[in-house]
């Protein structure tokens, strides 16, 4: 009974943290890439403009 609420459970939890883990890399290689743009990283005033 217990196994049946466990397993579940750390297999949800070893997935989502795989997701955070490959986001937080995607996210730091638009962050250092100047060639690639952010949704976060643009500045609202003017529009985005690419190369």
């Amino acid at each position: 009974m217990v196994l049946g609420l466990v397993v579940p459970a750390a297999v949800s939890f070893v997935f989502a943290a795989i997701a955070a883990y490959a986001g937080a890399l995607r996210a730091l290689e638009v962050y250092f890439d100047p060639n690639q743009d952010s949704v976060f990283l643009m500045d609202d005033r003017d529009p985005p403009q690419r190369q």
